[in-house]
C-alpha cells in the first residue's frame, strides 16, 4: 500500500495563544472580508492545530541556513515553514484584482491565532498601514526572500529583531482594509513578487513537490508578464495617513525609485487624494 506523505507543517512555539471560544463564534458569523471574495466557508470550519516538533529553532536555522540559499536561478523552499499552522481555505489568491496586482494569497483564519515566521530573518518593517495593510510585518532572510504578513491584530516584532523561523510574527487580525480576520502573506525577491501558489499547495497545506528547485527564471518571467499587463493602470492613490514608504511597499519598489518615478521630494508628506505611479 502506497504510504501518503504528510504534510510539512509551521513550528508552533510552546504554548501559543489560542482564540477564545467567543473568537471562534465572532468569527463564524463576520462577513467575508473584501480579499475572500472566492472562499467557500468560514475558516474555522477546518481548524485542526498541529502540534509542536521537538525541532530546537536554533537546529531549524541552522537547516534552513545551508537549504534555503539559491544559485542565481533556483530556490531551495523545502524548509520553509507555513505561516499558519493548520489546514486554511485560501480566499483569494494572487493575481490581477481590480486593475492592480494582489501581490500575496489571502488565508481565511481565526481572529488572534498566531502567525509564524517562515524563515529565520531580520525584521525591517513593522509598522500599521490603515489604507492597505494594516498592521504588517516584513521579514529580511539570508537567502534574500522577503516574506510579508498583514492585516494582523497585534505585531509582536520590532524592526530590528532577529526573528528564528517558527516564531510568533503577530496575531491574526482584520487591521487595515479589510472586513473579516484573514492573513496576506506574500512572497517577495528583490522587486520580483513570487506567487505562493507556485510553492505551497494550499488545498492540503503543504509544500510541493519540487520546490527545492524552484526555477528563479521562470518566477522573474511570470512577474514580468504580470506587470505588463498592470502597465497601464499601475497607479495607487494615496489615503490619509499614507506615508512615501507604504507606497512604495505596496509596489515593491525603493522609496528612491518611487519619488524618483513621481518626481517627489524624498520625505515630503503625501495628500489624499494623491495619484502615483509605480512604474514609468
Amino acid at each position: 500500500m502506497e504510504t501518503k506523505k504528510s504534510p510539512r507543517r509551521a513550528t508552533v512555539p510552546e504554548n501559543p495563544q489560542q482564540p477564545s471560544p467567543q473568537d471562534s463564534l465572532e468569527q463564524a458569523s463576520a462577513p467575508d472580508s473584501v480579499n475572500n471574495e472566492h472562499a467557500s466557508g468560514p475558516a474555522n470550519e477546518q481548524v485542526s492545530h498541529a502540534k509542536p516538533n521537538d525541532v530546537k529553532k536554533a537546529d531549524l536555522k541552522q537547516a534552513q541556513s545551508r537549504k534555503s540559499g539559491n544559485n542565481g536561478e533556483f530556490f531551495d523552499f523545502s524548509t520553509m515553514l507555513l505561516p499558519i499552522t493548520h489546514e486554511a481555505l485560501v480566499g483569494s489568491p494572487y493575481g490581477i484584482r481590480s486593475h492592480r496586482l494582489h501581490r500575496g494569497v489571502d488565508v481565511n483564519v481565526i481572529k488572534d491565532e498566531p502567525v509564524v515566521a517562515a524563515y529565520p530573518g531580520i525584521v525591517t518593517m513593522s509598522r500599521y498601514n490603515k489604507g492597505g495593510y494594516g498592521n504588517y510585518v516584513l521579514i529580511k532572510h539570508p537567502n534574500g526572500i522577503e516574506t510579508l504578513y498583514a492585516h494582523l491584530s497585534k505585531r509582536l516584532l520590532k524592526v530590528g529583531d532577529e526573528v528564528f523561523p517558527g516564531d510568533i510574527v503577530g496575531l491574526a487580525g482584520n487591521s487595515g482594509r479589510s472586513s473579516a480576520a484573514h492573513l496576506h502573506f506574500e512572497i517577495r525577491y528583490g522587486e520580483v513578487n513570487i506567487d505562493p501558489c507556485t510553492i505551497i499547495d494550499f488545498p492540503h497545506w503543504s509544500l510541493k513537490d519540487g520546490v527545492d528547485q524552484f526555477s528563479m527564471k521562470k518566477a522573474t518571467a511570470a512577474h514580468r508578464k504580470i506587470q505588463a499587463k498592470l502597465r497601464d493602470n499601475n497607479y495607487y492613490i494615496v489615503k490619509k495617513g499614507d506615508s512615501q514608504g507604504d507606497v512604495a511597499n505596496w509596489f515593491n519598489i525603493s522609496i528612491e525609485s518611487l519619488c524618483r518615478i513621481n518626481n517627489l521630494k524624498p520625505g515630503a508628506p503625501l495628500k489624499a487624494g494623491q495619484k502615483l505611479r509605480g512604474s514609468k
